[in-house]
């Protein structure tokens, strides 16, 4: 397994007593990737990852720490994003968490989310992005990722505590790594080599392809999401890599300047 590259990402936390306890258990289980997006317990504006600790009232920090425990070099070395797109960007593959039923894209549970990490994390950055705590993953955030995980609760009472969340899911990916010394988990076949797609270019592909789609009147100007997720969708499963992605991009990128020319006096474009 590489712990290193497994990104568990708080998304607009409302807690610092949960973003504390996260933490600790990231830490409990070996990982150490702890990514938050625009944390409203923090009270201050977001800041660049790697410039030091994270900046918020005194008592607001405090109280993450004391639930941190041991694990307050977790705080003090999160990335701390504006937006769940730049959160998610570095990653190759990125799974939501919701006790919504979402179709259209794969559904796992926790172990096998666990198991998609570990070998995933063999061929590039991964990342599981947790919901705030009062409304979860909306739908719009939940189409920026490759698939959804549901933790088995009873129908009673689906919805768990954000840091309870980050614990099943760290507790599965401790279970499903290799022992010390076994063969690392093998990068997913079919690529010849190559890198998987990183989101933030498959993002920059969407942008030119609503362009573009926009342009040439393909798509609803009210709603063009609603073709552009089952793109969306077909291209996750496609399973892309960084090249085949930049290919895409390149091709709608000449299609955007040819459709933006003056038509030509023979009546071509």
């Amino acid at each position: 397994m590489h712990p290193g590259k497994i990104r568990l990402v708080l998304h607009r936390p409302q807690s610092a007593d949960n973003v504390g306890a996260a933490a600790r258990v990231m830490k409990n289980f070996g990982l150490s990737r702890l990514v938050v997006v625009a944390p409203a317990a923090w009270g201050g504006p977001p800041r660049t990852p790697g410039t030091g600790a994270i900046t918020a009232r005194d008592d607001v920090l405090a109280r993450a720490r004391r639930m941190a425990r041991k694990a307050s070099d977790l705080l003090d070395g999160a990335e701390i994003h504006p937006d769940l797109r730049s959160a998610i960007g570095p990653a190759t593959w990125v799974c939501g968490t919701t006790s919504r039923a979402v179709e259209g894209r794969p559904w796992l549970e926790p172990r096998g989310l666990a198991a998609e990490l570990v070998r995933r994390s063999a061929d590039g950055e991964v990342a599981v992005v947790f919901g705030e705590e009062r409304r979860g993953l909306s739908d719009a955030e939940l189409e920026l990722c490759q698939a959804v995980c549901t933790i088995p609760t009873a129908a009673a009472y689906d919805s768990m505590n954000l840091a309870q969340a980050v614990a099943v899911v760290a507790y599965e990916v401790a279970r499903a790594a290799p022992p010390p010394g076994a063969a690392p988990a093998e990068a997913p076949p079919g690529r010849g080599g190559d890198a998987p797609a990183r989101i933030e270019t498959v993002e920059a592909l969407w942008a030119r392809a609503q362009a573009v789609l926009g342009a040439a009147g393909y798509l609803n100007p009210q709603n063009p999401e609603h073709i552009l997720a089952d793109f969306r969708r077909l291209l996750a499963r496609a399973d892309p890599t960084q090249r085949e992605v930049e290919l895409l991009l390149g091709a709608l990128r000449s299609l955007d300047r040819v459709l933006r020319l003056p038509p030509r006096g023979d009546g071509t474009a």
